[in-house]
């Protein structure tokens, strides 16, 4: 029995799999986000500016990054920085918008911070169009060789 169930295990076990499923997601969730806030932007422009968030600047900021870092998530494509500025811009959220309502009013926010850190962190995997991560020391734009490779 314990042969059958790590055979399972085995068998479903990809990391690259995993980051390309969450990647995708987090992705699309990202670009229809920012698709609603483009094409509604004189109501973006006012829910940031009621914010105290900076108005049309940061309205146009983000309405581009969710759209525009959304469909790099989803094809693998500087990963790393999309995740880091996801993840703050998902915080702010939750602290701004969400924590106000209590916890069931920001855990939507606080789940997509952890998952673009957690991108951050991991990078792109193998399954991505631009895969920038050095599959030995994570670098971004490493050869893989000594003596830029610590790894090495």
């Amino acid at each position: 029995m314990k042969a059958f169930f790590n055979y399972l295990s085995r068998a479903c076990y990809d990391k690259g799999l995993g980051l390309l499923l969450i990647r995708v997601i987090a992705g699309l969730i990202f670009t229809v986000h920012g698709w609603e806030k483009w094409q509604n932007i004189d109501s973006t422009i006012r829910l940031m500016a009621l914010l105290n968030l900076g108005g049309a600047p940061t309205a146009y900021f983000i309405a581009s990054l969710e759209l525009l870092g959304g469909i790099a998530l989803i094809l693998g494509v500087f990963t790393r920085v999309f995740g880091v500025l996801f993840g703050i811009e998902m915080a702010v959220a939750a602290i701004i918008a969400g924590a106000p309502r209590g916890f069931g009013g920001y855990e939507f926010e606080m789940l997509l911070s952890a998952v673009s850190f957690g991108l951050a962190l991991a990078g792109s995997g193998k399954f991505s169009l631009l895969k920038m991560e050095c599959a030995h020391c994570g670098g971004i734009l490493c050869s893989g060789k000594p003596p830029e490779c610590p790894a090495h």
